[in-house]
């Protein structure tokens, strides 16, 4: 899975990050782990490969982190930001 880049825009301003779907004209805001959640996501990449990366950067578990990160990729998914 890969975050959409023909129809999204981000920015990152501080230590918040805007996602703006250009095509639903919807915006999200996410901060910490999901900037670099979306960061990772530029590259096409499996959740497992998220979790791993957010184990090995962050102070948290693999259940915990895979369980906030299939919320956080669910919620990208069903607001067609990912690909």
């Amino acid at each position: 899975m890969k975050l959409r880049t023909d129809d999204v825009s981000v920015r990152t301003l501080g230590t918040e990050t805007i996602v703006l779907s250009l095509r639903t004209s919807q915006y999200f805001m996410v901060r910490g782990i999901g900037t670099r959640l979306l960061e990772l996501l530029a590259a096409d990449v499996e959740v497992a490969d998220l979790v791993r990366s957010v184990v090995a950067e962050y102070e948290v578990d693999e259940a915990t982190a895979a369980r906030d990160i299939g919320t956080f990729v669910e919620n990208l998914h069903a607001v067609e930001l990912l690909h």
